[in-house]
């Protein structure tokens, strides 16, 4: 009887151990496997290589695409004067995302040149370029934590451009229906929100930024027909003088916009007020009102 008290007590005392064992093996094998995989993206080279020219000082924001080729872009030729706002109407998604990819430097066109103030983007640092080219793409992820923290880390709310930038985007009265207002904590991907709150919120913190050019896709496809016309109305307001491209169908945007530029077939097919080309151009009509 000793004897099996002593065997059962021994195998109690060391299944822990073995336990504890088993689980670092496993823990390890996950962690080489992982560790190979971060080597392997960080070992990869950068979409674009990193360029030596000087952002322009001040930058201006006049942007020039010409004879750009990439993706299902086939030889755009688009100007953009400094301090306009305008519009770009793609029925092809794919080539709404293909002209972002440019702008924003993800990828380099093999053809063709997009410029910033006469110098091409493929000669500026990245990193340099994003403080000029602010890109804000229609699928944008909040983050857990404050709503201010997703507007902006560093400013407060009563702070007058933040204040300003949440006006305009209608994200303070998304913010007076919470709880504790601003400082109400979102969940992961604040997933409390509803898809429209969630795009005011996203809007409110790239006009925050206030970059010298900014770009905005898709903005208000999932808030009303009212709040949007008080949102192209709050874009344009807070954006004078800074150059913004709004690619969206809407026509609620488009109508406060200077100009219209339809990219249709790879090419921009024809530049215009939104009234004219409500007007006059077929393709135009049924791409914005259907």
């Amino acid at each position: 009887m000793g004897d099996l008290v002593a065997a059962v007590g021994l195998a109690l005392f060391l299944l822990s151990p073995l336990q504890l064992f088993a689980w670092v093996n496993a823990e390890l094998a996950q962690g080489r496997a992982s560790a190979k995989r971060i080597a392997a993206v960080l070992a990869a080279p950068p979409a674009v290589a990193g360029g030596e020219a000087p952002l322009p000082d001040p930058v201006r924001g006049h942007v020039c695409l010409s004879g750009v080729h990439h993706g299902p872009l086939s030889g755009v030729d688009l100007d953009v004067a400094p301090g306009e706002l305008l519009g770009v109407v793609a029925p092809d998604p794919a080539a709404a995302t293909a002209l972002l990819s440019a702008l924003a430097r993800d990828a380099d066109p093999p053809q063709g040149t997009v410029t910033l103030d006469g110098t091409p983007l493929s000669t500026l640092d990245p990193a340099d370029l994003r403080a000029a080219i602010l890109v804000a793409a229609h699928h944008t992820t909040l983050f857990a934590g404050p709503l201010m923290a997703n507007v902006t880390p560093v400013r407060a709310a009563g702070d007058g451009p933040v204040a300003r930038a949440m006006a305009a985007a209608t994200a303070d009265e998304v913010a007076r229906g919470l709880p504790d207002g601003a400082d109400t904590v979102l969940g992961e991907r604040a997933q409390s929100l509803s898809g429209g709150q969630r795009q005011r919120v996203a809007l409110a913190r790239a006009l925050a930024a206030d970059p010298p050019v900014l770009v905005l896709h898709d903005p208000t496809t999932a808030v009303d027909a009212v709040t949007e016309a008080r949102i192209a109305a709050g874009i344009r307001e807070m954006r004078a003088g800074r150059t913004t491209i709004v690619v969206t169908t809407s026509p609620a945007l488009l109508a406060a916009t200077d100009r219209v530029a339809v990219l249709d077939g790879g090419t921009v097919t024809v530049v215009g007020r939104h009234t004219d080309l409500v007007a006059a151009d077929p393709t135009y009509r049924a791409a914005v009102l259907a």
